[in-house]
């Protein structure tokens, strides 16, 4: 068996060039699939979980607990250790303590302060025992190891000049104690957003409690576990539980999922890249197994050859699994190397603009190897079973194609149609329902049904479109009517373009849907780029406020700002203010007011709620009393309630709490450290303290990078679908060329030229790349279009938005009908360099 294998792949290595590359091209796909996710996941952990990534646990509770909580006993204080090191398993904890202090500029600097003009702003973490429980690497120098070391950012040592060695001052930010401390390491930047442009350094404990006080408040402690990681989460979280504080542990994984559900409503990594991996295994099968059937198609003669001169039918068939296995073998290894390779490459790119971007492979890859050789296995064991239920005698004569007519024709069909109908009816009702999961094995189901009745319109619309090249005389005219002569050749050659192109275009229109909701979502998080909270000036007195607004404004790289008076609540706590500025200004600046909202708000008596309020009025609680307003519902889910100035003034609310400027940067696109620079001329030029300025648009950016890191690797496994595409093409136009040898030596015989010979293949190649072009890309776009629905209706509640990609898929169009030509090249020429003779006399 294996040495009939062997010599079959050693005497005729061509006959399996096509089959290895559909194998290589699918299992490339596949793997390409899973590294997206995986390495999907790693960058957002990088990104989103910068400080935990590193950790095997972590222990996080919903608020920072009472200073007196028995949760400091469990994972430890200043001055000493908790008790859950004492759990088996459990090697350290590392509460994540911070403190908030300043560092005094270095003597003789140019520099303005972040915090005031001679000193930064500085965020202080305690270092753990164990170095790996950090993600972020030391570039120079160690981690503290006494009470007067501290480590900090590569910016800000470039920012400061600083080297290891180096001696600075920090300044508590209560008394104002100074304390002189030597820089022992440099680390890089740390990519927590929540700590993003500060100056971050790491002290011993005993450094950071005279930092920030002798015992700081936490809510998060990283774990390193040697044991059963899932017994120890349940021993801990009993532990937990006992002390009546609302906390979980988790693993940085879980805890990133749970992190992108909060933010989206859904954990998108997973649900859009596990069905994308769903979909490329299809495809896989789909590719493997036409290309197979092309193959053993192409062998029947040589089975029954076989077969004649001795050969059992048991024999036939173990000769073929050998053959797939090691086909299978090695296509599988080379394409899951490949994949490797070119997804390391594109995060290699993305990197220069994006430095989340992060590599990950799990085990999970292995699973490709198996699926390669199995599906190859399948996909050349039913051919082959096929042909070997034929007859010697009978293979040896051309075998007849299924014809709609036939026993085998009419089980397709109703088989495609029960199919075609019932998938696509169970598509759209799981997409309208939001099961992400059925509506991908729905869709599946319903595409199988749509190319098992390609027979049935393929060759009709390629006939139709053949009309286009009658004009080219007997060539186009010939082209035309072969496309309805043999309709399931037609049917086959088109199908291989219809699964590349829908699978094209649907992550085209899903993922430019997807772009497009998930910046609405941000928005709708993350609506304004910069708040300055004005804490130190009274909201009544409008001309500080405004001259303060005024400065702020000026700011380079500022391009806009408005201020926001606190005029009443929506609750008798005053925990939700109702704000007043101008609506037509705020439209201009935040994504949370519309120009529509801006406009229904200058009726008096108006009020901007969020899209879940219910009622058509809202109570606000004003200084003088309560007071009813009429609702603008806003179509996001979180918007701070705003009203005119005129509504404030002629209901007489009075003016109480904090005033807060809003303020939008010049440039969306803006750099970390660019934006920290804003921040600290706008300190320096104003009363404004830097604990009262936050920008939302650098955790905006932080999610927004991790997107596109996903989204830029999916753009490069677009390519392999249309190589695939484009192999399946080669496949099924040389077996037809094969198929018609004598039928075109018989054309040449009547007076057809070489040219018109190839012209007449090479429209037959065009009209049909056309048509299974066209169709798979309006299939495409219907398939994610309910991708989109199911998806993220789980989200909006008003609707999903679908982003049409016409631009992009008319080229997708033009790249696959110039693929099919190029297709046509090898066959035609072949055809047309056999001579009449030659081809007559052909078996």
């Amino acid at each position: 068996m294996w040495k009939l294998a062997l010599s079959e792949l050693k005497l005729h290595p061509r006959r399996y060039v096509a089959v290895l590359l559909a194998i290589l091209l699918g299992t490339m796909f596949l793997a390409g699939s899973l590294l997206v996710t995986s390495s999907a996941k790693e960058s957002t952990k990088q990104m989103l979980g910068a400080t935990y990534a590193n950790a095997d646990l972590l222990i996080t509770a919903e608020t920072p607990p009472d200073p007196e909580s028995d949760f400091y006993d469990l994972a430890g204080t200043v001055e000493q250790s908790g008790s859950l090191t004492e759990i088996n398993g459990v090697e350290e904890v590392y509460p994540l303590m911070n403190a908030a202090t300043a560092m005094v500029l270095p003597e003789g600097s140019d520099k303005q302060g972040t915090f005031d003009p001679d000193s930064d702003f500085v965020y202080a973490t305690n270092r753990p025992a164990d170095a790996s429980l950090l993600a972020t690497p030391m570039t120079d120098g160690e981690l503290p190891t006494a009470d007067d070391e501290i480590t900090v950012d590569t910016e800000s040592a470039e920012r400061h000049d600083l080297a290891v060695g180096d001696t600075v001052t920090l300044r508590t930010l209560a008394d104002e104690a100074e304390q002189e401390v030597t820089v022992s390491g440099i680390m890089d930047q740390s990519m927590d957003p929540t700590v993003v442009g500060a100056m971050t350094i790491y002290t011993t404990v005993e450094t950071l409690g005279e930092l920030g006080g002798d015992s700081p408040t936490y809510d998060t402690a990283l774990l390193r576990v040697d044991g059963d990681i899932d017994q120890v989460i349940t021993d801990i979280q009993q532990a937990l539980n006992a002390t009546g504080v609302p906390a979980t542990v988790n693993t940085p994984d879980v805890q990133i999922s749970e992190q992108l559900v909060d933010m989206m409503g859904f954990d998108a990594i997973t649900v859009v890249l596990g069905g994308f991996s769903a979909i490329a295994l299809l495809v896989m099968m789909l590719v493997i197994n036409n290309t197979f059937s092309v193959l053993v198609a192409q062998r029947t003669r040589q089975y029954a050859l076989q077969r004649v001169l001795g050969a059992t039918r048991g024999q036939i068939r173990k000769g073929v699994l050998a053959e797939s296995v090691l086909i299978g073998l090695i296509g599988s290894i080379t394409g899951i190397a490949l994949a490797i390779g070119l997804i390391f490459g594109l995060l290699a790119v993305a990197q220069q603009w994006m430095s989340g971007a992060t590599f990950g492979m799990d085990l999970s890859i292995l699973w490709v190897l198996l699926a390669g050789v199995v599906i190859t296995v399948v996909a050349s064991w039913l051919p082959a079973s096929q042909a070997m239920r034929v007859s010697p005698l009978e293979a040896m004569r051309p075998v007849p194609a299924s014809t709609m007519g036939s026993k085998a024709g009419k089980l397709r069909l109703v088989l495609g149609s029960l199919m075609l109908l019932a998938g696509g009816a169970a598509l759209v009702f799981f997409a309208a329902a939001g099961l992400v999961g059925m509506a991908i094995v729905a869709g599946a189901v319903s595409f199988i049904g749509v190319l098992a009745l390609g027979v049935l319109f393929v060759p009709g619309a390629v006939y139709a479109l053949g009309g286009l090249t009658r004009w080219t005389g007997i060539p186009g005219k010939m082209a035309q009517l072969n496309s309805v002569r043999n309709r399931s050749r037609t049917a086959a050659t088109a199908t291989a373009l219809i699964v590349g192109t829908t699978l094209v275009a649907m992550i085209l229109t899903g993922g430019r849907t997807a772009q497009d909701s998930t910046d609405e979502m941000l928005a709708t998080n993350y609506p304004v780029d910069i708040y300055a909270e004005l804490a130190d000036i009274d909201p009544a007195d409008t001309a500080q406020v405004n001259s303060t607004t005024e400065a702020l404004a000026e700011t380079a790289g500022i391009a806009d700002a408005e201020a926001l008076y606190p005029v009443g609540s929506i609750d008798e706590s005053w925990s939700e203010q109702v704000m007043t500025a101008d609506p037509e200004h705020l439209a201009g600046i935040s994504d949370s007011v519309s120009d529509d909202d801006a406009q229904a708000l200058e009726e008096t008596g108006t009020v901007l709620v969020p899209e879940h309020h219910e009622s058509n009025t809202l109570t606000v609680t004003t200084a003088d009393g309560e007071v009813e307003l009429d609702v603008v519902r806003s179509d996001l889910s979180s918007v701070t309630p705003i009203v005119s100035a005129e509504t404030a003034e002629q209901l007489s609310m009075d003016v109480t709490g904090m005033a807060v400027v809003w303020l939008s940067v010049a440039d969306e696109d803006i750099s970390q450290a660019d934006l920290q620079e804003i921040v600290t001329n706008m300190v320096a030029d104003t009363e404004v303290s830097s604990q009262d300025v936050s920008s939302p648009l650098v955790l905006r950016s932080m999610y927004q990078q991790a997107i596109d890191a996903v989204m830029l690797t999916v753009i490069g496994l677009l390519g392999i679908s249309v190589l695939i595409a484009f192999v399946g093409v080669a496949n099924t136009l040389a077996l037809s060329s094969l198929e018609r040898t004598r039928e075109n030596s018989l054309m040449r015989a009547l007076g057809l030229t070489k040219r018109g010979l190839r012209s007449m293949l090479m429209w037959e190649a065009v009209l049909i790349s056309a048509v299974g072009a066209i169709l798979g890309s309006v299939l495409g776009m219907l398939y994610g279009w309910a991708g989109s629905v199911a998806i993220f209706s789980q989200i909006s509640s008003g609707g999903v938005d679908i982003t049409w990609p016409w631009l992009e898929v008319s080229g997708v169009i033009a790249v696959a009908v110039i693929a099919g030509l190029i297709a046509s090249v090898a066959p035609s020429r072949r055809a047309a360099k056999m001579s009449p003779v030659e081809g007559l006399e052909a078996d």
